[in-house]
């Protein structure tokens, strides 16, 4: 037992510094949510999550900053962002505060995705049941931030709502390779992680570029009104219709 006990806290340790320390880009399809984007970049580093989508023709990124518990977008195409507190589902709060009572069960079930460890998550929540592949060597899942969850915005300038799988990860330290949702006994949404690609991403990845103009103070001023389905909040880019 005492040679055990030592074995298995080093087991621990290597464990959490693996999660910890992913830094790469993992790229993802989906199915499902109307006006979604088909693709998505997630841009991993330690505290910082970044997803890059094409909607309706147009480029965007989100990057969540976890320490300073922010959500930044960029539109790159017209060379603004702006940025907000993050959605409460992509905070550490917990499962109470995001899942508007979602029931997770973390069953015993195991698979291998992509070569990495995952466990079945199954969330019940009020739109519909969710199998959830998760691993904790990619780090915390900060959210989608409204791009391909098809949830609608909050009112009054907050974050989107999030469907109860993702609200039900905040705060585990877990991140999701497949997601598969079904209501009404069919399948509505599907996620899945397509490759997971380990490289060194300098810092400015996860900052709006100098010469971006800052358009935060504006938007809040407008209480971020609806316009193009996919970014949170419903904002709509300059420009579009």
């Amino acid at each position: 037992m005492k040679k055990f006990l030592p074995l298995l806290l080093s087991t621990l340790l290597a464990s959490a510094a693996l999660a910890a320390s992913f830094e790469g880009k993992v790229t993802m399809k989906m199915t499902g949510p109307k006006n979604s984007p088909p693709a998505m970049t997630f841009s991993l580093k330690e505290g910082f999550s970044r997803i890059d989508v094409n909607t309706g023709g147009q480029n965007a990124g989100i990057i969540f900053n976890a320490a300073k518990q922010e959500m930044t977008i960029l539109m790159l195409d017209q060379r603004m962002f702006m940025s907000q507190a993050m959605p409460k589902a992509a905070t550490t709060a917990g499962v109470a505060e995001g899942a508007a009572g979602a029931a997770v069960e973390i069953t015993t079930t195991k698979e291998k995705i992509l070569g990495y460890d995952c466990v079945k998550y199954v969330v019940s929540a009020k739109d519909g049941t969710s199998e959830i592949w998760v691993t904790d060597q990619l780090g915390a899942f900060l959210g989608l931030g409204g791009s391909a969850t098809g949830g609608g915005g909050r009112r009054g300038g907050g974050g989107p709502a999030a469907q109860g799988w993702e609200a039900a990860l905040a705060g585990k330290g877990v991140f999701p390779l497949r997601v598969v949702t079904t209501a009404d006994g069919k399948e509505s949404y599907r996620l899945e992680v397509t490759g997971v690609e380990k490289m060194a991403l300098p810092d400015s990845t996860f900052a709006a570029p100098a010469d971006f103009q800052d358009l935060s103070a504006m938007m809040r001023g407008m209480g971020m009104p609806g316009g193009i389905p996919g970014m949170p909040g419903g904002m709509k880019l300059p420009g579009s219709r």
